[in-house]
């Protein structure tokens, strides 16, 4: 947790409008894995909720994957993702409210990024 990881020259980024109630987002990518992302909180708010995770598709051998979650501004949570009905699945509660930006979910092995954006009103 608190590690640092930049997303540049992530391919197949997919972004959706601002932070609502169950925003989410995922890369499309139609003959490979998809990454999504999606938040719990309150759309407008700098709260995001519960953050969780999704590889759809990983090689059928893996049962965990190391999973980034990077906040706007930089800051990472870098948690494991377990296989739950044929997917990697992983979740978080941050512990700090987030800036304007992008929330970005990037998985070990697979070169995606899937990003929803937050946008604080408060």
């Amino acid at each position: 947790m608190g590690d640092r990881l930049t997303a540049a020259g992530a391919q197949g980024v997919a972004a959706s409008g601002p932070a609502q109630a169950a925003a989410s987002a995922c890369t499309h990518h139609f003959s490979g894995p998809q990454i999504c992302i999606s938040t719990t909180g309150e759309g407008g708010s700098a709260n995001p909720g519960r953050v969780t995770t999704a590889w759809t598709n990983p090689p059928r051998d893996r049962t965990r994957a190391t999973v980034h979650i990077t906040e706007p501004g930089g800051f990472s949570y870098t948690l494991t993702a377990r296989r739950r009905d044929g997917q990697l699945i992983a979740s978080v509660v941050p512990d700090r409210l987030m800036s304007n930006g992008k929330l970005c979910a990037r998985y070990r092995g697979s070169s995606r990024t899937a990003c929803v954006q937050i946008i604080n009103r408060n």
